[in-house]
């Protein structure tokens, strides 16, 4: 037998077709095959191993064998791949790569990669053709140093925000980054709000000459609209279905969603404050006036006060005045009325001659017209078409407003 170099490795075969390379123990005894050359064909074999320093023993790895195939050289194979001294796997991207591999075929101990093979994948052994991993691992590399990036800048800027010491440095999207990201992504049926506005967001800033305004641009848009519409008519009618008073949640659903209101003037408005103050405390610092929304025309030389109640509230009282056709006001229709017109003579006494005001328009958000009889309909509108000093508005009819802009969006 011959004797070999021990606990090295030692070429234990060379013929015509190929070498071996085998892992000597102490003893110089072969224990584990390491490598093969082949001399009449580019093909490496290696068998990954790891040697225990305090036995000497020798352990395979998850992953026996390693075949590569159409490099000439062992100089010539990528760096993605150990080929000198207990072999395998070196870079960390084909690391990840074989992790997922590792999870979906838990049985896999041989990996072949070639230039001109094909991918085929069974439970034992998996082919790949290097022209179709190559794009994925330049992919996980990618997006390793994109993270490493934005975790460094994150973390200096989280410091930065705590102390004098550091400067908040910018975050770029670099060409190309947007595209890359979003194209991970099959499905975009899970997208909020906060989503589409960040879109809008990048629409809105980016340089005119960056965007092709083209009919599918147009489109594209139009979906964009048409989803955020209506994923606020599905809130709206979520909130329309409560059972009891929800006064507190409409308030909040508006002030987040503003531009709803907007569609209540016949002008362009713009909102000042949600729950402004607008006047009316006594000495006591008590009872002054708080309105829901106060907004401010476009031209900023007058105002509006806007009071939001419920769908809940009544807007006539149940038996007529005087039959068939004649109703009085609800208590809660009455009452919303007359605090409208408190809030409109206290700001116009208290901000009067601070601000460019001539006469604030006042306007009611209460009730359901779809709940009124069609006497009490009649009614309603002879009422509220002589109401000059406030415009009353239900939120059914809000509604109403909301669906037909989706319909003009859809269009």
């Amino acid at each position: 037998m011959p004797k070999y170099n021990p606990n090295q490795e030692n070429v234990t075969v060379d013929n015509n077709i190929k070498t071996v390379f085998s892992y000597c123990n102490e003893k110089g005894k072969p224990i584990h095959k390491a490598k093969e050359t082949y001399k009449k064909e580019d093909k490496f074999v290696y068998f990954p191993y790891s040697v225990n320093p305090t036995d000497g023993t020798v352990k395979s790895k998850k992953i026996k064998t390693i075949e590569l195939k159409g490099w000439p050289k062992q100089s010539d194979i990528p760096n993605d791949f150990k080929v000198t001294s207990r072999y395998g796997l070196r870079s960390n991207r084909i690391r990840q790569f074989t992790q997922i591999l590792y999870s979906k075929f838990k049985e896999v101990d041989k990996l072949i990669i070639g230039i001109n093979i094909n991918n085929r994948f069974s439970n034992k052994t998996i082919s790949l053709n290097w022209g179709d991993l190559l794009p994925i691992l330049q992919k996980i590399g990618n997006e390793k140093r994109w993270y490493d990036r934005t975790r460094k800048l994150m973390i200096n800027n989280e410091i930065a925000d705590i102390t004098t010491k550091l400067d908040r440095q910018k975050v770029y999207l670099n060409a190309g980054q947007l595209d890359a990201f979003l194209k991970k992504f099959d499905s975009f049926e899970k997208v909020s709000k906060a989503d589409i506005e960040s879109l809008s967001t990048v629409m809105e800033t980016a340089p005119p000459s960056k965007i092709s305004v083209t009919s599918n641009f147009i489109k594209t848009r139009d979906k964009i609209n048409k989803v955020f519409i209506e994923d606020i008519i599905k809130n709206f009618e979520r909130l329309m279905s409560a059972k009891n008073d929800n006064e507190k949640q409409w308030q909040t659903f508006f002030g987040k969603n503003s531009w709803i209101l907007n569609h209540l003037f016949p002008f362009e408005v713009i909102l000042r404050k949600q729950e402004a103050y607008v006047g009316g405390k006594t000495l006591e610092n008590e009872d002054g006036r708080v309105v829901d929304f106060l907004f401010e025309n476009g031209f900023q030389d007058n105002f509006a006060l806007l009071e939001i109640k419920t769908h809940k509230k009544e807007l006539l009282k149940k038996s007529p005045y005087r039959k068939p056709d004649v109703f009085s006001y609800s208590d809660d229709l009455s009452g919303g009325i007359s605090q409208c017109l408190d809030q409109k003579e206290v700001f116009l006494k208290e901000f009067g001659n601070k601000e460019r005001i001539l006469d604030p328009k006042a306007i009611l958000v209460i009730g359901l017209k779809k709940n009124l009889t069609e006497h009490q309909s009649k009614c309603f509108e002879l009422l509220r078409t002589n109401q000059k000093n406030v415009d009353i508005i239900t939120f059914d009819e809000l509604l109403s407003k909301l669906r037909g802009l989706l319909e003009v969006v859809a269009e």
